[in-house]
């Protein structure tokens, strides 16, 4: 459970791509880190076992792909989130961009509750 990044969750196919244009200049900043949880965190007081977990989990030079997790949404569909969050590093500018986001979901009332998919849950 939690963040388990050995099921593919590099694999950038398997994730619902998100529009990361209405992020206006949100997606820019000194921290990969703090930009996925400024734009993707939870901003809500959640009063159940919710957790959020973000991990890098490649890293090139110029480029950073972290994968942020959320378990335990008050939602009774939804178990989980998980993003993968794409960086590049901008040497003029010396900050790092968000160049490509996508969004998964395990859910509830699945066959496998633990996999994720892009498909809403029912």
């Amino acid at each position: 459970m939690g963040c388990n990044t050995s099921d593919n969750a590099l694999e950038k196919s398997r994730y619902q791509p998100l529009n990361i244009a209405e992020s206006k200049g949100k997606g820019i900043g000194d921290d990969p880190k703090a930009i996925a949880l400024d734009l993707f965190g939870n901003k809500e007081t959640v009063k159940s076992e919710f957790t959020e977990e973000i991990k890098v989990i490649d890293q090139q030079a110029f480029e950073k792909i972290l994968i942020l997790t959320q378990m335990n949404l008050p939602d009774d569909k939804v178990r989980g989130r998980r993003y993968r969050l794409q960086f590049e590093f901008d040497q003029s500018t010396g900050k790092w961009n968000l160049k490509e986001a996508g969004r998964q979901q395990s859910c509830y009332k699945s066959e496998k509750p633990t996999d994720w998919t892009i498909e809403p849950c029912s």
